[in-house]
């Protein structure tokens, strides 16, 4: 059952891989800080950002943050473009996405890069 959170709350909490449960790898692999605010300025360099913020400027923000054990698991985008937008509460689930490999952007450690199944305009967020 969805619920809203402040943003303020959800940009204290650790952000975390929603494949493999760990914490969030940024492209600095120097990054210690995991929460929310000090990986948001990563998120913002995604090509697709910008039309993100875009489609949640006109349709809103449809797809909850999906937090699990009080860790955000999936939706740090959409956390960076309410934050841009001035949303100051986001839905939120504890339940996990149908697909949650569609909806995270996943880091293969063998090849040390991460692979583009982040969001997209045809995927309505």
């Amino acid at each position: 059952m969805p619920y809203t959170l402040p943003l303020a709350e959800l940009l204290e909490m650790n952000a975390c891989d929603a494949i493999g449960g760990d914490y969030y790898m940024p492209d600095d692999p120097d990054m210690l800080d995991f929460r929310a605010a000090a990986v948001l300025p990563d998120k913002r360099k995604d090509p697709w950002y910008p039309a993100l913020v875009e489609d949640i400027r006109t349709h809103g923000l449809r797809v909850p943050i999906w937090i699990h054990d009080g860790e955000i698991n999936d939706g740090l985008h959409r956390i960076a473009a309410a934050q841009e937008l001035g949303i100051t509460e986001l839905p939120c689930t504890d339940e996990a996405p149908d697909d949650p490999e569609s909806s995270a952007r996943v880091y293969d450690f063998a090849t040390k890069t991460w692979s583009q199944q982040g969001w997209a305009p045809e995927r309505r967020h």
